[in-house]
């Protein structure tokens, strides 16, 4: 016998409120034109709303994309943007096409070269800005640096006047392969060897080249208030050990960027203490003076960066940097006593006070003027006396945005450029290159760069970074020499030690294996270079690629 189940609780509810919401459902679903379909296949079909139209704009926008592309002359060579130069077309061989290499270095060549590359970043860049995206390409990290030793020393030693022994004059010839006077004909097209040039040389300031581990492709230069419109005039050194820089203005915005500071519409890069590399880097140095011992004197100048002037002291300690001031002094006193050390810190900071534009705001290098007062230092300790600053023919190129805008993005930077005052000097602007392609110029020690991109204005000093340059000075015929071993911040330093010296040779020991392989002793005999000097920023005694570098030079 069959027994009958009872109805599970609360089913007619269940039923009830299932009908209310399908009717509710067909209510707000009902078209007043057709009726509502219950089932699939009782639906009229679906005619597509512009289907047709949207595809055709698809395929006309992707055609034009792929002419674009293929359109070879209107591939760029170089990202201002980036500031690098971007993949070249791949030589072809045998090997590279048996291993694939040739077709992976055309894919690249055809990603990274696309057209109006530029102007798609930058699209792409203020698109993220409407998003609160900040987009950073910044190299290093901010990290914890070592404690720096305390050395018992003069405040930056900077009372203490250098006499270096007086070396005989000895005529020398210029450079191995580097014609004193070089036909026009034998520069390229683009390089006039008397005119100004309308365009900056191919190869990049040191912005071009990607930084290289502690070296930030990131700095500033001075603080608001400080007057742009006119270059500052010189004033006269007073040493004082008690300079403090002002605290910030209230409404000052600050805000940590990676390993960029940002401070309203200038920036500024971290740096931490190595001791490790500053050991290496101080030793490296050291050998060097041993091996031109009776050969040149050795001078050393540690440029402190932006943080290190600009930047009040409580920020910097709020912000993970270490005490640059301290960190030189440290390095100074490890230097034995072959090799004259220049301390600078006090000067520049002193200037900056005065209300000199020692440092830009959107880019990681110190301007000339900064370089000039660091040059009337290493004058007092070489000995000779520094030309007067007005003695230098002015040049001034507005609309400068360098490193740290291209790492920022920053509207401020960019609605604030920086201007370049560039200082020729009185006796010559031609200067003897040797670039990576082994090819052999004369060019200009200041370039025309009104022309140049915003980021490449940095540029107009000495031709950029090259392996090898010299300068000969017409007006001198004493013999002596001078060799400024670099990196980018050399640049903007080397004209002014045309006045002094019969022949400036600039080696940037980064490249200079690329088209000598003569080690640092070896080009001085050579060359009989009477000085030695030795200029990096502070970034570089704590980037152990760098230090390599230098050490592989000097051997």
């Amino acid at each position: 016998m069959n027994q009958l189940k009872r109805p599970a609780p609360f089913a007619g509810l269940k039923r009830r409120i299932n009908s209310f919401q399908l009717k509710v459902y067909i209510f707000l679903h009902r078209s007043r034109r057709q009726p509502y379909a219950l089932y699939d296949d009782q639906a009229p079909p679906k005619k597509p709303r512009g289907l047709t139209l949207r595809l055709l704009s698809f395929g006309v926008t992707l055609a034009l994309l792929t002419v674009l592309a293929l359109i070879y002359p209107l591939r760029p060579t170089y990202s201002d943007q980036e500031h690098r130069n971007l993949a070249a077309f791949p030589s072809f061989s045998l090997s590279a096409l048996a291993d694939g290499e040739y077709f992976s270095g055309i894919s690249t060549w055809f990603a990274d070269t696309f057209p109006l590359r530029d102007v798609f970043l930058s699209i792409q860049h203020r698109v993220g800005r409407l998003y609160g995206v900040q987009s950073q390409k910044i190299t290093g990290a901010v990290t914890q640096g070592d404690e720096i030793p305390v050395v018992a020393v003069p405040d930056d030693d900077e009372d203490e006047i250098f006499t270096p022994p007086v070396t005989p004059a000895v005529p020398v010839q210029p450079a191995v392969n580097q014609p004193e006077d070089q036909p026009a004909a034998d520069q390229p097209e683009d390089q006039p060897a008397v005119d100004q040039p309308e365009d900056p040389p191919a190869v990049p300031d040191d912005q071009s080249v990607p930084p290289e581990d502690g070296e930030t492709a990131v700095s500033p230069d001075a603080q608001p208030g400080e007057d742009e419109s006119e270059p500052p005039s010189e004033k006269p050194e007073e040493e004082d050990d008690d300079l403090t820089i002002p605290a910030l203005s209230d409404d000052a915005v600050v805000e940590q960027l990676s390993a960029v500071l940002s401070i309203d519409n200038a920036a500024y890069e971290y740096y931490n203490f190595v001791l490790d590399y500053a050991d290496d880097y101080t030793s490296v140095i050291n050998r060097a003076a041993e091996q031109l011992d009776g050969i040149s004197n050795v001078y050393s100048i540690i440029v402190p960066n932006s943080m290190g002037i600009c930047v009040p002291e409580d920020i910097q300690d709020q912000v993970n940097t270490s005490d640059q001031k301290a960190a030189i002094q440290y390095m100074n006193s490890c230097f034995n006593d072959k090799v004259r050390a220049v301390p600078v810190y006090n000067t520049l900071l002193k200037h900056y006070l005065e209300g000199e534009y020692l440092y830009f705001r959107t880019d990681h290098h110190w301007t000339a003027l900064g370089a000039y007062r660091a040059y009337e230092k290493f004058a007092e300790a070489a000995g000779f006396e520094p030309t007067p600053l007005d003695r230098y023919i002015l040049h001034e190129y507005t609309g400068f945005l360098g490193t740290f805008y291209n790492s920022t993005k920053s509207e401020a930077m960019e609605n604030t450029p920086d201007t370049v005052y560039a200082y020729e000097a009185p006796s010559t602007n031609n200067i003897h290159i040797t670039n990576s392609e082994m090819s052999d110029w004369l060019y200009l020690v200041i370039g025309n760069v009104d022309r140049a991109s915003a980021g490449n204005k940095y540029g107009t000093f000495i031709g950029g970074d090259n392996p090898f340059s010299y300068i000969e000075n017409p007006n001198l015929d004493d013999g002596s020499a001078v060799m400024l071993i670099k990196e980018s911040y050399g640049n903007a330093f080397a004209p002014f030690l045309i006045e002094n010296y019969q022949y400036v040779y600039i080696v940037d020991y980064r490249y200079i294996s690329q088209v000598d392989s003569r080690k640092l002793a070896q080009m001085c005999e050579d060359l009989n270079v009477r000085d030695v000097l030795f200029l990096n920023t502070i970034s570089t005694t704590r980037a152990k690629s760098l230090i390599d570098k230098l050490d592989s030079f000097v051997g």
